[in-house]
């Protein structure tokens, strides 16, 4: 039975060279809206997991909107998700974005005035394979061809990040979670940036302007009045002018 286990994982693995791609990509606005897009498509062989995924993702998301895609011989799907706010996205059930204890502390938040500071720390824990099995090697052999790729894309550049690749000045950051898949590695995502508040940053600058020309003003008027005196002043000393 073992050998037919081999055979059968090997048959798969040479008629599935990249049998599974998969994408998480988060878009955050400067309003703080956010969407999650979630893609995961692949050959027939593997149609229950691509199934499972979608199964997984509805439950804790029933007002998910959801696409077929076809790519050639892959199909799967695309998941969107909305949230208002970075408050509800950090607030979302996904375990992916979870804090765990001594691992990770999730997405954090520390509101400001001006700006709301946003920290990322996620963890993606390795599946560990026992190489001593060789069904199970070749299994290994099978995730290899897995592309899995996490994207975030941020209004602002970001203040630090470990991402493995950055793109649009900053903006666009990309890690490649596979190696969680395959081999057992850990992968962690750490992100910080910004969210500038736009409406208070301008209704700031308003009242500040308004202040300021309040003050010139009132200077103005205080001068004027001064100068008024001092003529009135004058023409009490002169009464004949």
């Amino acid at each position: 039975m073992k050998i037919f286990k081999i055979f059968l994982l090997l048959a798969m693995c040479l008629n599935c060279t990249g049998c599974f791609q998969a994408e998480s990509d988060i878009k955050i606005a400067d309003t703080g809206e956010v969407v999650m897009r979630n893609k995961f498509i692949g050959v027939p062989y593997i149609g229950g997991i691509i199934e499972n995924s979608k199964k997984n993702l509805l439950e804790s998301n029933p007002n998910a909107k959801v696409k077929s895609v076809n790519e050639g011989n892959y199909y799967g799907y695309e998941v969107e998700i909305f949230y208002p706010d970075m408050e509800k996205f950090a607030a979302n059930n996904i375990e992916m974005y979870q804090a765990r204890p001594g691992k990770c502390t999730g997405i954090q938040i520390s509101k400001g005035w001006f700006y709301d500071s946003c920290n990322f720390d996620l963890l993606f824990e390795g599946r560990e394979i026992d190489n001593s099995d060789l069904a199970e090697s070749m299994a290994q052999a099978l995730f290899a061809q897995i592309k899995f790729d996490f994207v975030v894309g941020i209004p602002y550049a970001a203040d630090s990040s470990n991402a493995d690749f950055m793109s649009n000045d900053g903006k666009i950051l990309t890690w490649n979670i596979a190696p969680a898949l395959i081999n057992g590695q850990d992968k962690s995502i750490k992100l910080s940036f910004k969210i500038y508040n736009r409406v208070r940053i301008a209704a700031t600058f308003f009242l500040t302007l308004l202040i300021i020309a309040g003050v010139i003003y009132n200077l103005n008027q205080a001068k004027i009045r001064e100068l008024e005196k001092k003529e009135i002043s004058e023409q009490d000393k002169n009464p004949n002018h």
